[in-house]
């Protein structure tokens, strides 16, 4: 499932499109801490940051200081790697609702909050997340991309 999450979901998209490219979001949710710095650094202000402060499992701290200085709601979760907690779950739910920008510290790994995201967010939202290697996606949030977030949620091994 790697492959497909990392391809199939959103665009590569250069950050010089990504004011045309925001334009008109509903909701802007950022997961992944370059991503993150990226936007906060070139004046982008998502309404959700998604971060563990690592950066291909190792430490990252750069983004801290940005984090400090953008104004919301900071939490934090619990969610392993390769999974996807309930309280993760919870807590984008929560961020959605929220009418103030939310800032969720992620212990364990962020990556797949990404589909969490995904699955939840109003249409007409924006995701920006990172592709290792590769760059920023994008994902414009229409039903589509929602019912494939979900159904890569569902698809995944539930473990007890």
């Amino acid at each position: 499932m790697r492959a497909q999450l990392a391809t199939g979901l959103g665009k590569l998209v250069p950050l010089e499109d990504l004011p045309a490219e925001l334009c008109g979001c509903k909701l802007i949710m950022a997961v992944g801490d370059m991503v993150s710095l990226t936007l906060l650094e070139n004046g982008f202000k998502p309404d959700l940051v998604v971060y563990d402060l690592k950066t291909e499992r190792r430490p990252f701290t750069s983004l801290t200081a940005k984090l400090k200085d953008m104004e919301g709601v900071d939490r934090k979760v619990a969610n392993p790697a390769g999974q996807i907690s309930a309280e993760l779950v919870r807590e984008i739910a929560r961020a959605i609702d929220r009418n103030v920008p939310t800032k969720v510290l992620v212990e364990g790994e962020e990556d797949l909050a990404a589909l969490v995201c995904a699955a939840m967010a109003p249409i007409g939202s924006c995701l920006i997340f990172g592709i290792p290697g590769r760059g920023m996606a994008l994902l414009k949030i229409d039903e589509d991309a929602a019912d494939q977030a979900r159904s890569l949620i569902y698809s995944m091994e539930e473990l007890n």
